[in-house]
């Protein structure tokens, strides 16, 4: 299992796994995408590089997820998956993202603003993470 949806009142949550902060990283982008919906046609593939300055993955994991978000609801690009990652605790940290162009033909599962520092959680030597979206 790469991650599981977590009720919550008013919002919704994404519990994500992985062993390394690149598999943790790219669950929680999965994640987001399926709780966002799912093109109903075939789509054309994309990718997208960010650079983003963070301290922490925490911080970093956040952005990242931000950006899934603001790609869907701006540029109509569902990211889904993250092809590469390069975290350094000092500076810029470069990721490389991919998705499906979604145009028109879409099925919503969750309409997300954003994700929350509430109840933000990391813990890699247990292999999960946990993330509260406001909806």
């Amino acid at each position: 299992m790469k991650f599981e949806v977590l009720e919550h009142t008013g919002d919704v949550g994404l519990k994500f796994y992985g062993k390394t902060y690149q598999e943790l990283l790219g669950n929680a982008v999965s994640g987001t995408a399926d709780l966002i919906g799912k093109p109903i046609d075939k789509c054309r593939r994309v990718r997208k590089t960010i650079s983003l300055g963070s301290t922490n993955f925490e911080d970093l994991l956040l952005q990242v997820l931000s950006k899934v978000v603001f790609s869907f609801e701006v540029d109509e690009i569902l990211i889904d998956s993250v092809e590469t990652f390069e975290f350094r605790k000092n500076g810029v940290s470069d990721v490389v993202l991919s998705g499906c162009r979604t145009g028109k033909n879409f099925q919503y599962h969750y309409v997300l603003k954003a994700p929350t520092y509430y109840r933000l959680e990391i813990n890699l030597e247990q292999g999960y993470g946990i993330v509260i979206f406001d909806i």
